[in-house]
């Protein structure tokens, strides 16, 4: 019984958040028409936010700085409007001046579209009319019905049809039924906004109490965190689209397009809107271009300022302007338009980027939203070890390489193999101790990292067939025989300085063998002469070598069970006769690691490439 009754509740939750999800869904839809003017009136509060705080610094009211706000946006309303009306008027005295150049302009399009299309669609309703096969039974009744068809329209035309005048209060009505619904939100916007200014800290304080309950840090922090973020993107965004109206405007005019100041105005406040305002502010002013100058010279060079103007702004001033203030990936920017526009159309989609930027704080300050922040946020969500592992699973060498490249730019190489490689090969680690890797995915990754390597330090890369590395070949050593073919047996020459040669030994096992030859490209990045061999390969100098060369050991510890006794007994015998030799025990951090030096021997421990190289530069 109890088996039986555990089920369902362990499903409860997943219930619940769907079923949760979709009430506010049903919610935000159908309780638009009262949600969409209360929403813009607080988007518009956070927008005057700014100039509220400014005037209570100097000394005024909660009240009197919300009057005064609210009668400097209302003066700045009314100059906007009164433009618009006074270069509209001026536009429309002049149209009858520019009837020629318009009757002109759609004649032209009217023989390069609709005669062009009628032409082509004559042309194949004759070949179709050439393919059928004619039939004399059918001419008669065709005929008579054309004959009966035509009599009655001839009567018709000589009826004439008179159509009755509407009585002006029919007019009123029709025009008060239109401008209604439009004045209607305008009033509520005004009003909500007036109140919402009025008690803007008593609203944020029942906020805070209502969503936060008795922890009023976190809703303290949460609320100034989507506070300060709209705030500071509607005055971005609304600096950017004032300079983006005077740029026009001036341009324009110097253009000598006609009422230039209209289309600035325009251009300015139909860029709020996202991805269709500014686009529909450039064909307006490109047809009246059209319309008001004899060739298509004004209009392309029309667009084409606005197409300019567009493009600088947007791929060059605003990513610098805005910065990760909104917190928004692209493509959640892209995605929120496309919701909000479909859940309360033209609001939604001027509303999509602060609403979508609420989301995303809630999502980083709410844990139960988080996915809403990983989703919707900016914020990477793998890190570049992750990123590393992920892509080596699947075989993707070139992103990896441009992320190195961008990340070597800042740093060295041994800070990212620190915090990028190293990580990425602990995960590795820890899931084929699991068994978790499947051999495919262990090739894929393999290569991947032998392809980074060989581009990140310009080393030689033999490509070898598939089975190669599949076989359990070790990947530390694969790396230094792609070097020694090229390279030679002893890695370089043997007819160098005293006291110049780095020798890396790496005491056995895959994972010391690997880092041994990772250390071994650090210090050849940093212009040292660095060697890697393994443990076993100590058993004696070769006959040309010049032992005097060696002035610094690396010594890479295995793993505790993967360190063999014999290896030790090596190393300290070659150390013996290294008795000048600097000695550097390097042990990967976070992993147990067995000293395999001498206790009588001295030596420094590092336990990462940064300490291996801080260690190298100061000797």
């Amino acid at each position: 019984m109890h088996n039986a009754t555990s089920k369902p509740t362990a499903a409860t939750p997943l219930a619940v958040k769907l079923l949760v999800g979709l009430g506010v869904l049903a919610v935000l839809y159908l309780g638009r028409d009262v949600l969409e003017p209360i929403t813009l009136a607080g988007m518009l509060s956070f927008l005057m936010a700014p100039v509220v705080r400014k005037l209570r610094s100097l000394g005024l009211n909660q009240t009197t700085a919300a009057i005064g706000t609210l009668t400097l946006a209302g003066l700045v309303v009314s100059g906007i409007a009164m433009v618009i009306l006074v270069q509209l008027g001026a536009m429309s005295r002049e149209l009858p001046a520019y009837e020629a150049n318009v009757r002109a302009k759609v004649a032209q399009l009217r023989m390069l579209t609709l005669d062009q299309l009628h032409e082509a669609q004559g042309r194949a309703g004759r070949m179709i009319g050439d393919m059928a096969v004619p039939s004399g039974g059918r001419a008669g009744p065709n005929a008579d019905a054309n004959a009966a068809a035509d009599e009655p329209a001839d009567r018709s035309a000589d009826r004439p049809t008179e159509r009755q005048a509407e009585s002006s209060a029919t007019l009123i009505r029709q025009f008060l039924a239109a401008v209604w619904g439009p004045v209607g939100v305008v009033g509520i916007v005004v009003l909500v906004l007036v109140f919402a200014l009025l008690e803007q800290d008593a609203l944020r304080d029942r906020m805070i109490r209502l969503v936060g309950g008795r922890d009023v840090r976190a809703a303290t922090s949460a609320f100034n965190d989507a506070g300060q973020r709209l705030s500071r993107y509607f005055v971005s965004q609304f600096l950017v689209n004032v300079g983006v109206g005077l740029v026009i405007g001036l341009l324009l005019f110097a253009m000598g397009v006609p009422h230039a100041m209209i289309w600035a105005v325009l251009a300015g406040l139909l860029r709020f809107i996202p991805y269709v305002g500014f686009p529909a502010a450039a064909v307006c002013a490109g047809v009246m271009s059209a319309a008001m100058a004899p060739g298509w010279d004004l209009m392309w060079s029309t667009l084409l300022i606005f197409l300019a103007v567009e493009v600088v702004v947007a791929h060059v001033i605003e990513p610098q302007l805005y910065g990760h203030a909104t917190g928004l990936s692209p493509f959640s920017v892209v995605v929120s338009a496309i919701f909000w526009s479909a859940l309360w159309g033209p609001v939604g989609l001027l509303l999509s980027t602060p609403l979508t930027l609420c989301l995303v704080v809630a999502g980083r300050h709410v844990a139960a939203l988080s996915f809403l922040d990983v989703l919707l946020g900016d914020a990477p969500a793998l890190d570049l070890s992750q990123r590393f592992y992920q892509r080596s699973l699947s075989g993707d060498a070139v992103e990896i390489v441009a992320n190195a490249r961008a990340f070597l730019k800042r740093r060295t190489l041994a800070t990212y193999c620190d915090k990028v490689v190293m990580p990425a090969l602990d995960l590795a680690r820890q899931d084929m101790e699991q068994n978790l890797i499947s051999p495919e995915q262990r090739l894929a990754a393999q290569q991947v990292i032998l392809q980074v390597f060989a581009a990140l330090t310009h080393a030689p890369h033999a490509r070898r067939r598939a089975g190669a590395v599949l076989d359990g070949s070790d990947l530390g050593l694969r790396m230094r025989q792609d070097r020694l073919n090229t390279e030679g047996r002893w890695q370089g020459a043997m007819d160098v300085p005293a006291g110049s040669v780095m020798l890396c030994v790496s005491m056995g096992g895959r994972g010391a063998h690997l880092m041994a030859e990772i250390l071994v490209r650090v210090l050849r990045d940093g212009r040292f002469d660095a060697r890697h061999v393994t443990a076993q390969e100590l058993t004696g100098p070769p006959d040309e070598a010049k032992l005097e060369a060696i002035g610094t050991v690396f010594v890479v510890g295995a793993a505790v069970d993967e360190q063999l006794a014999q290896d030790s007994v090596l190393l300290n015998q070659c150390l013996s006769e290294l008795p000048a030799a600097h000695v550097v025990m390097v042990m990967p951090a976070g992993q147990a690691t067995h000293n395999p030096i001498a206790n009588e021997r001295p030596h420094h421990t590092a336990y990462s490439f940064e300490e291996v190289m801080a260690l190298v530069q100061k000797a």
